[in-house]
C-alpha cells in the first residue's frame, strides 16, 4: 500500500528548488544594489490589498488579473496584487507625498489569475523600478537604459529594444471600437499582425479605417517605421505627429549603444493598457517573450489633486533566470 500523500501544484505555479533558488536571489540583490546605487530608493509594498483600492485609475484592468475573495477578519473583498508598479504609484502619491521627483525600486512576488500566453506562468518575482514626478524626456532614456543594464549584469547579451507609442495604437482602436468592432478581438489581431483577421474584423468599414489599422499593423521595423507613420496614418497624424517627433528623439539618444538591437514597433499591445506614452520591451534571442518591459503611465495617480507624471520598468526575474541558469 502506498502511504504517500499525491500532491500536485495549480497551472502556471512553480517552486525553485535549492540551487536555482539561490541564483535567483543572487540576481535580485545585484538588481536592487544597481538600483540603489542608481539613487532609486527601495520599498516593500504589502502583497494583499482591498480589492476596491488595488490599481488606482486601473482598477477595472489591474483587478482583471488578480486573484481576489473575502477576508472574514476586515469582513471585506480583499486581491493578491498582480503586479507591483501600480503599488508603487500609490505609495509615491499618498504615502511619501513629494512635489519633486521620486524615484523607487521594489522586488516581490506577484500572482496573475490568468497565465501568460507565452510562458504559461502565473506566478513570479517581479522587479522593477518607477520615476514619479517627471515628465521629461529625460527620465524617459534613464528608465529604459537603467532596463537595458538590468538584463546585461544578469548576463544577457544579445538584446533588442523595442520601441512603441500607445497613444498611436489606442487611437486607432478607439476609432474603430466606436464603430462597433471588439476591442479585445482588435489588439489579439494586431498582437499577431493578422491582416487576413483584421480585414475580416473590418468588413463594411469605411475604407480609410480599413487602411487606418492594417497600416498600423505593418509599421515595424528599423526608425525609418517612423516616417513611413507620417503617411500611413495621415487620418490621426495631426494627433500624434509630436509623439512620433518624441520617438524619434528617444531613438537618436538610444541608438548610442551599439550592443543593443533597436526596433520599432508601433502596434505594440505588451502588458497593461494604462500607459499614456513610451513603451518599451527588452527581448533576447533564446527567449520568444518579453524579458522586461515598461512606459510612460502618466495620471495612474493624483498628488495634491494634480495628476502624477511617471515613467518605470519592470522584469520578470523568474523568465530571466530560467533563460540564464544553466542546471
Amino acid at each position: 500500500m502506498n502511504s504517500k500523500i499525491p500532491w500536485s501544484l495549480p497551472e502556471g505555479v512553480d517552486e525553485i528548488l535549492p540551487a536555482k533558488a539561490l541564483q535567483v536571489e543572487n540576481f535580485r540583490r545585484e538588481l536592487l544594489d544597481l538600483y540603489i546605487g542608481s539613487g532609486y530608493e527601495y520599498i516593500i509594498p504589502p502583497l494583499l490589498e482591498f480589492k476596491k483600492n488595488l490599481g488606482g485609475k486601473a482598477h477595472e484592468e489591474i483587478i482583471d488579473h488578480a486573484f481576489s475573495f473575502r477576508d472574514d477578519l476586515s469582513s471585506e473583498e480583499v486581491s493578491i496584487r498582480p503586479d507591483i508598479s501600480e503599488q508603487a504609484a500609490r505609495i509615491d502619491a499618498y504615502r511619501i507625498k513629494s512635489k519633486d521627483s521620486v524615484r523607487l525600486c521594489y522586488a516581490g512576488d506577484v500572482l496573475k489569475s490568468k497565465a501568460s500566453p507565452i510562458n504559461r506562468s502565473r506566478s513570479t518575482i517581479q522587479v522593477g523600478a518607477e520615476i514619479f514626478g517627471d515628465a521629461s524626456i529625460e527620465a524617459e532614456i534613464e528608465s529604459i537604459s537603467l532596463m537595458l543594464e538590468s538584463l546585461k549584469i544578469l548576463g544577457l547579451k544579445d538584446i533588442t529594444l523595442s520601441l512603441g507609442l500607445s497613444k498611436v495604437t489606442s487611437l486607432v482602436i478607439e476609432k474603430l471600437t466606436s464603430l462597433g468592432l471588439d476591442e479585445t478581438k482588435l489588439n489579439k489581431a494586431l498582437a499577431r499582425k493578422s491582416k487576413s483577421d483584421l480585414l475580416d474584423m473590418t468588413k463594411g468599414l469605411e475604407q480609410n479605417y480599413v487602411d487606418l489599422i492594417i497600416n498600423l499593423s505593418t509599421l515595424y521595423g528599423d526608425e525609418e517605421i517612423i516616417e513611413e507613420a507620417k503617411l500611413k496614418l495621415a487620418l490621426i497624424l495631426p494627433q500624434i505627429e509630436n509623439q512620433l517627433g518624441h520617438l524619434k528623439t528617444i531613438v537618436e539618444s538610444l541608438k548610442k549603444d551599439k550592443a543593443v538591437n533597436l526596433h520599432i514597433d508601433l502596434a505594440e499591445t505588451l502588458g497593461f493598457k494604462y500607459h499614456t506614452g513610451i513603451v518599451f520591451a527588452a527581448y533576447a534571442d533564446k527567449a520568444g517573450h518579453a524579458l522586461a518591459k515598461g512606459g510612460r503611465y502618466d495620471g495612474l495617480s493624483y498628488s495634491n489633486n494634480q495628476s502624477r507624471p511617471a515613467v518605470g520598468f519592470d522584469l520578470d526575474l523568474l523568465a530571466v533566470t530560467n533563460l540564464i541558469y544553466k542546471e
